[in-house]
């Protein structure tokens, strides 16, 4: 194992993955990347793949812009697929509100870079004939979107990041950081220890814990995420086109097609359940792909929704549930930047929806880091946007 780096980002998952790609297309090729397990085995690996442009706020919106549009080309780039699907989305308005809420996205879409329509129930009909659209007022309509297959994604950049010079270790676990008089950094590992100038936390599930080692309160709480996949439909099988993804507010969620199955995914608006709650939140260090059981109890209020509007999905069995761990913070974006009072340590975590956001986060963190700034205004992101306040029972108080 080398003992000396410029830069160790410790997690192998979509955000430290992203960063490792973008640090070494932008120069830094001295960047060690330790993952504990196999690269995606956190939450990486078991997520439903969704790159939505559509997203409220206009820097996170060019986060988002930025992976769809490096996605679709990254095979290229690496000789690796991704997965890509570019069936673009479609965004639910039932009141008067939410419709009030698709101009504003529209007004920075076209800046951003992303296209929008804001559609009729009738062309809503039309790009999906088995949605029903009672009580519908319109849909946002985005079409440079769509979703991937998230391991291939995650390992197509990997790739990527090899090719340009960077290193990644697998099956490294790192035990603790120690800041040493020099002001570098000492990552002792299972396997030695490195010595860095830099070290980012893109630990996912487990960057609280890694972030102690620091001396700093990560604000992240793992919460289980549901999906189901149905059984193939005859109505997809026989179809030419492959259906938009929908986000609905009525089921908290989304659904799309998958292959020629369904597949509806889930956040309930209450019940919902912390990950390893009985450890405070977090997974032993020897978890690896690791699911929960399903539980459709809690989330058939939302699920009964999604089938009144795509009826097709009531007649296809379930063919199985995924339900796995996702960080969240207590405002929803992701920690980006530097972690608070520690100069040269960085975060990348904290991201509940990290394959759209993986890409872009490590585009413009490699800026930061690299140049002193990143050409989007990181304020949304930066991890010190949060005070001491944001303890663990704040966090997770917010996020359930």
């Amino acid at each position: 194992m080398q003992t000396h780096a410029k830069v160790v980002i410790i997690g192998g998952g979509m955000m430290g993955v992203g960063l490792a790609y973008h640090l070494a297309e932008a120069g830094w090729t001295d960047v060690l990347l330790l993952e504990k397990g196999e690269l995606t085995s956190g939450s990486t690996w078991h997520a439903a793949g969704q790159c939505p442009s559509f997203i409220g706020n206009y820097n996170m919106a060019k986060i988002h812009h930025y992976g769809n549009m490096l996605y679709p080309r990254l095979e290229a780039l690496t000789g690796h697929p991704t997965g890509w699907h570019g069936v673009g989305g479609i965004r639910l308005a039932t009141t008067p509100e939410e419709v009030d809420w698709f101009r504003h996205v529209q007004g920075f879409a076209a800046n951003v870079g992303f296209a929008m329509e804001i559609i009729s129930p009738d062309r809503i009909r039309e790009l999906n004939p088995w949605l029903k659209t009672d009580g519908i007022l319109a849909g946002a309509h985005t079409t440079l979107d769509g979703h991937v297959d998230p391991s291939s994604a995650c390992n197509s950049m990997a790739a990527g990041a090899r090719q340009m010079g960077a290193t990644i270790q697998r099956h490294t676990r790192v035990t603790g950081i120690t800041r040493l008089p020099s002001g570098e950094f000492r990552v002792e590992t299972e396997q030695g220890a490195v010595t860095c100038e830099h070290v980012v936390n893109a630990a996912g599930c487990y960057a609280r814990e890694v972030g102690k080692w620091l001396g700093v309160d990560t604000p992240i709480t793992n919460m289980e995420h549901q999906y189901l996949v149905t059984e193939p439909l005859a109505e997809f099988r026989d179809s030419p086109v492959e259906l938009p993804v929908m986000r609905d507010p009525a089921t908290a969620g989304y659904y799309r097609q998958e292959q020629k199955a369904g597949l509806i995914g889930i956040y309930e608006h209450v019940g919902a359940r912390e990950a390893w709650a009985a450890r405070g939140g977090w997974p032993e260090w020897s978890s690896e792909n690791e699911l929960f059981e399903g539980d459709l109890d809690r989330i058939t209020p939302w699920l009964e929704k999604a089938l009144e509007r795509m009826p097709i999905f009531a007649r296809a069995g379930i063919k199985r549930i995924i339900n796995g761990a996702i960080p969240h913070t207590p405002d929803g974006n992701p920690l980006v930047g530097p972690m608070p009072g520690v100069a040269n340590a960085w975060a990348c975590c904290g991201s509940s929806i990290g394959i759209a956001q993986g890409a872009g986060c490590g585009k413009f963190l490699a800026q930061w880091m690299i140049e002193g700034d990143a050409e989007i205004n990181m304020a949304s992101v930066d991890p010190r946007r949060f005070g001491a306040y944001a303890d663990q029972a704040y966090t997770r108080a917010k996020s359930f």
